[in-house]
């Protein structure tokens, strides 16, 4: 029965997802400053359970304008102006309510800041690169990259990679993978969901972002290592916060922070590699 409600749960996931990215512009939008304050509101309710819950009424807007900050005007300094008003608008606000600045004001802060930015700007990245469509190669001579399917295969890749590293750490898992934080995962598994991860990379970014073999194979290895640490990272969270999902709002999977969390850093590396591979970017 669980197994059912899992698929069903993933199934839906997937054909929004497919949905958005097909569509770009303002639906894609829409649903993904949707699954931010979503993911702000899981990441406050773990972060509460440590003693540091954000401030709401930074850490929302925050994350939303991170994550929309391709739609801003061209040449707008839209970094400049949230780091810029996270540290004055933030800071000056707690003294708004002097109780609230004296209680662990300046933690809740950086709390609000720290998760703005993990979520926000992270999947903003992501957002930005697939409204920005095709752009031109220079080393390729005119080539084109696809920057969609970009996106596409590297959140493909860090599919397969957990279910590969699922898999392998099943059968012949024998070596604890930093045991501390998640007891389950084996070295087994990790070489396995890398490899998978990779192949992935190798078949399909060539093919379908039109970008150069060895280039796959480089971002195959530097995503899969990062859609792992990801994972991680919201386990180590998890695991501080006592709790065994971010939430219950997925039938069968738990949290939408437990399905994001392998795709969360995937941004700042394609983003990276875009900005140095192709002529412009915002």
């Amino acid at each position: 029965m669980r197994l059912g409600l899992r698929l069903g749960s993933a199934a839906v996931l997937l054909a929004i997802l497919i949905g958005a990215l097909a569509a770009r512009g303002p639906v894609l939008d829409a649903l993904a400053a949707m699954a931010v304050v979503v993911a702000c509101w899981e990441y406050s309710g773990l972060m509460r359970r440590l003693g540091a819950a954000p401030l709401p009424w930074l850490v929302y807007p925050l994350a939303v304008f991170l994550l929309l900050r391709h739609d801003a005007p061209s040449g707008w300094p839209v970094l400049d102006w949230a780091v810029g008003g996270a540290l004055v608008v933030g800071t000056l606000g707690l003294l708004v309510r002097p109780g609230e600045a004296l209680d662990k004001g300046m933690l809740r802060w950086a709390s609000a800041v720290g998760g703005a930015l993990w979520l926000g700007l992270t999947l903003g990245y992501l957002v930005t690169l697939v409204n920005l469509g095709a752009q031109v190669v220079p080393a390729a001579a005119g080539a084109v990259i696809d920057l969609r399917w970009l996106v596409i295969v590297a959140l493909g890749g860090a599919m397969v990679g957990d279910t590969a590293a699922l898999f392998v750490g099943s059968a012949v898992g024998r070596h604890r993978f930093f045991p501390s934080i998640s007891p389950r995962k084996s070295l087994e598994g990790a070489a396995g969901g890398l490899a998978g991860t990779v192949l992935t990379w190798s078949l399909a970014a060539p093919a379908l972002a039109h970008i150069p073999v060895a280039h796959a194979v480089v971002l195959g290895v530097v995503c899969g290592v990062a859609a792992q640490g990801g994972d991680l990272v919201e386990s180590a969270l998890k695991r501080a916060a006592r709790v065994k999902d971010s939430s219950e709002l997925i039938p069968g999977h738990g949290g939408l922070l437990d399905r994001l969390d392998a795709l969360l850093l995937l941004g700042p590396v394609l983003y990276a590699y875009v900005s140095v591979a192709v002529t412009r970017l915002p």
